[in-house]
């Protein structure tokens, strides 16, 4: 489109997403903090004539960009049921959305899609080292929570969305949360059955199984409603380029 753009980016961001991001011309700001410290510094320039803050969490008086990229998202979900409709002869049904989520814009949109089109069940999937969805669930408002270092840095957020937040109190059927080695080992997985994908790609899969097995599955299956002939979708948000597999 002809203009310049200032990426903001927290501790955390793998070094060859960084510079993927100098390759498409953009100048990056490492700023050294948290994700919600990033945002807030671009916010902070953002204010400065002729500049525009485009980014997808959501607060008081900054909504309209961050619900457009929220229905960009919306297309993952309505392309997967087309691939449904094509592989299986006309049903689009699916049991189980595992949803990587950081301040859930992306767990905002699936919500959207899966509360206006059948009765799916809608799981967000964070790093045990940024869980902020439990606690605002628990909380019965957002709540900001402190996080740490994970490798699964593109969930590294604190704060949900305030444009989220209503469907993720009303419409969320369960929150998981998942150590780094289980996200690693999904992801390497995954490689080897040809899907490429970096640890936070490899986080559904590896909540599905944290979820599905082990002490306490029982319970949880039938809370989902799941059981051996259902349909999971894993959304895989981040390529194995942009941060590569450690091990």
């Amino acid at each position: 489109m002809g203009h310049s753009a200032s990426i903001f980016t927290p501790d955390g961001v793998h070094p060859s997403a960084v510079q993927a991001i100098r390759d498409e011309g953009a100048r990056v700001e490492e700023v050294g903090g948290s994700y919600d410290d990033a945002v807030a510094a671009a916010a902070s320039a953002a204010t400065a004539p002729g500049h525009v803050l485009v980014q997808d969490t959501a607060w008081e008086g900054y909504e309209q960009i961050p619900g457009w990229i929220v229905d960009g998202y919306a297309t993952l979900f309505a392309e997967a049921d087309d691939q449904l409709i094509a592989s299986t002869a006309g049903s689009a049904s699916v049991d189980l959305v595992l949803v990587p989520t950081g301040v859930g814009s992306l767990l905002q949109a699936a919500l959207t899609h899966y509360r206006s089109a059948g009765d799916a069940r809608v799981v967000s999937v964070e790093p045990t080292e940024a869980a902020c969805i439990a606690p605002s669930i628990d909380a019965g408002e957002p709540v900001t929570v402190e996080t740490g270092v994970t490798v699964m840095s593109g969930l590294n957020c604190g704060t949900p969305s305030l444009l989220a937040w209503p469907l993720i109190r009303d419409g969320l059927d369960g929150a998981m949360s998942l150590d780094d080695e289980d996200a690693i080992r999904a992801a390497h997985d995954l490689a080897s059955l040809g899907v490429a994908a970096g640890p936070c790609g490899g986080s559904g899969l590896a909540a599905a199984r944290l979820l599905l097995t082990g002490d306490g599955a029982a319970a949880r299956r039938s809370h989902l409603g799941i059981d051996s002939s259902s349909t999971l979708l894993l959304i895989i948000t981040e390529g194995a380029d942009a941060n590569p597999l450690p091990g």
